[in-house]
């Protein structure tokens, strides 16, 4: 289906800013078929470096442009950077459940927990730009619970006070 596109349908495009700047590439589209004020597209984009084509199937009024298909693809980097970094910060990907309420109730948590770091950031980022002290926005050292429960006991680490050792030994 690539190779039906003529070549003066190509039109370059910038799906967004990244990482190192502008992603621009070369997008075509082709109408697959239509539906009552929908219709389906397949969007290829062609990468400037290696000319590798990936599609995106898009549903879309008939009458919508390709620029704001570009755009609706340009947002997926947004949501996939944000998941990687709820992943990483909150622990949306370190659930351990196995009923579906448990599991919705740990991706809300997660997710809430994100939106508020996401919402501080903002904040503390238009302080900085209008000049006042930045405040500290880190998130606290992650804690091992079953380091703690075993420090708690003397087998790690020091053994708190309020445990009882034995005279030369460790309470187990």
């Amino acid at each position: 289906m690539v190779e039906q596109v003529p070549p003066d349908a190509w039109v370059r495009l910038s799906a967004g800013a990244g990482t190192k700047g502008l992603r621009v590439y070369d997008w075509a589209r082709m109408r697959l078929n239509r539906h009552l004020g929908l219709s389906r597209w397949l969007l290829f984009r062609r990468s400037l470096a290696d000319g590798k084509v990936a599609f995106y199937v898009v549903h879309a009024r008939r009458n919508a442009s390709l620029e704001s298909m570009v755009r609706a693809a340009g947002s997926r980097w947004a949501f996939k950077e944000d998941f990687e970094s709820a992943k990483n910060e909150v622990g949306l990907a370190d659930y351990k459940v196995r009923t579906w309420t448990a599991w919705n109730w740990h991706m809300t948590l997660c997710l809430l927990a994100h939106v508020f770091l996401a919402a501080a950031c903002a904040v503390a980022n238009s302080q900085l730009q209008e000049g006042l002290p930045p405040k500290a926005l880190g998130l606290p050292r992650r804690r091992n619970p079953m380091r703690a429960f075993l420090a708690r006991r003397g087998i790690y680490g020091r053994p708190s006070s309020a445990t009882p050792s034995r005279r030369g030994g460790r309470s187990w």
